[in-house]
């Protein structure tokens, strides 16, 4: 095994060449010290953590794919990297508010829901609407999705009421069980409800599974996993017949060669990019992810597929992969079950909406208009990964390794 120094070495090294490999085809190296202060951010973050007796296995994969994600938005516009740099030092802060470990001595378990409905809320009443979806909320000096931050606090507060009435939630049947489940159903339903009218519908399919599969875990009941499935086949039902923009996206997916023109577009050239990337790759700057629609955002990992081929797209989902592993393993050595299926939470976030993402760019499932998470563009979504990678690190361990 390494030393993890040597391990922070090679990714400066690697992220270092991908730099200059950027310069060499485009000129694009004039933010060159962006990076070096993204990479030695994260490595004072792993030796804060380390010497707060933490562990910082996380940080390597987050550094590398954060790092990747700021080469993409150099090669794109310059001023998408620069603005991501600056999301990112913001990130450093919600890190080190995350790591404090108040989340978990919170007494008041509904304050967290309660954060997640007022954010929300705000959203609606005071938001603009980009892009079909009211999720914008603009405070002058700050411009910021709260759906981002309203996730996290939702899934703290999903794992709290969970835990705390795991007992009851497993001995209560039929109407009785209804007392103990009804406050966190409201809570979610109510999240649900308001991001439906703000018509932002992927974040709202990303928690729902989140839910779904925390409840499982927590609370095995064959009840609860059938009304589940009845309510998710419900609830897409109702939005099919609701939402014009869904019905364009599902039809986009199954059918985008008649939509070639417009809705299918996106998903054609998604496509069409990972056909060209072949399995190395054109090389970073070589690609056409200019023509691709929102190539920044949801549609990011189109570009890597193309410009780093099968074997470089497989090398990131590589990197989602040995994160939610460490997560994991935090998850499955953490010193209370609160803090176990805290970090399971923020692991199965981080997965799905991977999953969605990456399955939307390939066609395995409908475009969600979600970011790659650390990776695409966005200094909200940024702050938020960083504040539950702090939240991550965290987690207490049964004994030290």
């Amino acid at each position: 095994m390494r030393r993890p120094i040597w391990l922070w070495v090679e990714l400066a090294g690697w992220l270092g060449l991908a730099l200059i490999w950027l310069a060499v085809q485009g000129g694009k190296a004039e933010l060159w010290w962006q990076l070096l202060l993204i990479w030695t951010g994260f490595a004072l973050l792993a030796f804060l953590s380390t010497r707060l007796g933490l562990r910082s296995e996380c940080l390597l994969p987050a550094a590398l794919l954060v790092g990747i994600g700021w080469i993409f938005l150099l090669r794109i516009k310059p001023e998408y990297a620069a603005q991501q740099f600056r999301g990112y030092l913001a990130g450093l802060a919600a890190f080190c508010i995350g790591i404090w470990g108040g989340w978990a001595q919170s007494r008041v378990k509904y304050v967290f829901g309660l954060g997640a409905l007022l954010l929300l809320a705000a959203t609606l009443v005071f938001g603009t609407r980009v892009g079909g979806a009211k999720a914008w909320l603009d405070l002058g000096i700050i411009r910021f999705q709260p759906v981002e931050f309203a996730r996290v606090l939702l899934v703290l507060f999903i794992v709290r009421y969970l835990v705390e009435n795991r007992t009851l939630l497993n001995t209560k049947h039929g109407w009785a069980a209804v007392k103990y489940w009804g406050p966190l159903i409201v809570f979610v339903s109510g999240v649900f409800l308001l991001l439906a009218v703000q018509r932002d519908l992927g974040p709202a399919l990303l928690l729902y599974v989140v839910f779904c599969l925390l409840s499982v875990a927590v609370v095995f009941s064959w009840r609860f996993l059938a009304a589940s499935l009845g309510a998710a086949a419900a609830g897409f039902g109702a939005a099919f017949y609701v939402f014009p923009h869904l019905r364009s996206r599902l039809t986009a997916w199954l059918y985008p060669w008649e939509h070639a023109e417009g809705a299918g577009y996106q998903v054609l050239q998604g496509l069409f990019a990972m056909n060209r990337g072949k399995v190395f790759g054109r090389g970073i700057g070589v690609g056409l992810g200019e023509i691709i629609p929102e190539v920044h955002t949801d549609f990011v990992f189109a570009l890597i597929g193309e410009e780093l081929g099968f074997l470089g797209a497989v090398a990131v989902l590589s990197t989602y992969l040995i994160l939610a592993y460490c997560g994991l393993q935090l998850s499955q050595k953490a010193a209370s079950p609160l803090e176990q299926y805290t970090a399971l939470g923020i692991v199965l976030l981080w997965s799905v909406q991977v999953l969605l993402v990456a399955g939307g760019v390939l066609r395995v499932l409908p475009v969600t208009g979600m970011t790659l998470p650390f990776v695409s563009y966005g200094s909200s979504s940024l702050v938020a990964q960083m504040w539950m990678l702090g939240i991550l690190v965290s987690i207490r361990q049964v004994r030290a390794e």
